[in-house]
């Protein structure tokens, strides 16, 4: 065999081999698992939704007379959260009051009314709104909404909670999440209505003399 040929057979095995070795080693780095990333996020903070909206009822207690209307304010403070929609999910015992209404409060400029549900069987109440579209976002401490109530007749004495469940909903721009950091109920208490005035039913007269 001549030289030429049997130096052009060996440099093609030669290449045969290389080439084999090199697909042999892309195929283990494809089915080789990737390396989790862990330790680089370990080091990262987590950052920390600025949750800093407190809702409040009140006054608390609430004093009411049995079948009056009684009257309870929720107040906002959004802190430094700039709010766009509140959901006040209320709850209350629906033995001890009827006819509970929420109705917006002035921090809200002509607020949009998303839900207005009220379960009287359940004793629970949702209501949301928020701001228009091109309405600045609401930032400050003030009434959010007014609460309105009947004491049921029968009721003299009784005692009941009423606040704002976990479900209740705060949120704001820039924030994916809710930033309701905490909402405090109130207690209301029914007593018996104050006595109307008695009238005798006597007329007075005036005697002129002549």
């Amino acid at each position: 065999m001549p030289k030429k040929t049997l130096a052009l057979i060996t440099g093609l095995v030669v290449v045969t081999i290389v080439l084999f070795i090199i697909a042999l080693r892309a195929g283990q780095q494809q089915q080789a698992p990737s390396v989790p990333q862990g330790n680089t996020m370990a080091h990262q903070p987590t950052p920390n939704v600025p949750a800093h909206t407190v809702l409040m009822l009140g006054p608390n207690p609430v004093v009411v007379g049995s079948g009056q209307t009684g009257s309870v304010t929720i107040t906002m403070n959004t802190q430094d959260n700039d709010v766009t929609a509140v959901q006040l999910e209320l709850g209350y015992d629906p033995h001890i009051i009827s006819n509970v209404k929420v109705t917006p409060g002035p921090l809200f400029t002509n607020p949009v009314v998303l839900i207005n549900k009220n379960n009287t069987a359940t004793g629970r109440y949702t209501y949301a709104f928020g701001i228009t579209p091109n309405s600045p976002a609401v930032k400050g401490n003030g009434v959010v909404a007014t609460v309105s109530f009947t004491p049921l007749y029968g009721t003299t004495g009784k005692t009941m909670q009423l606040g704002l469940l976990p479900t209740s909903l705060v949120t704001a721009r820039g924030v994916a999440q809710s930033v309701l950091k905490q909402a405090t109920g109130t207690v209301i208490n029914i007593q018996a209505t104050a006595p109307a005035a008695v009238h005798t039913g006597t007329t007075n007269t005036t005697t002129t003399g002549k």
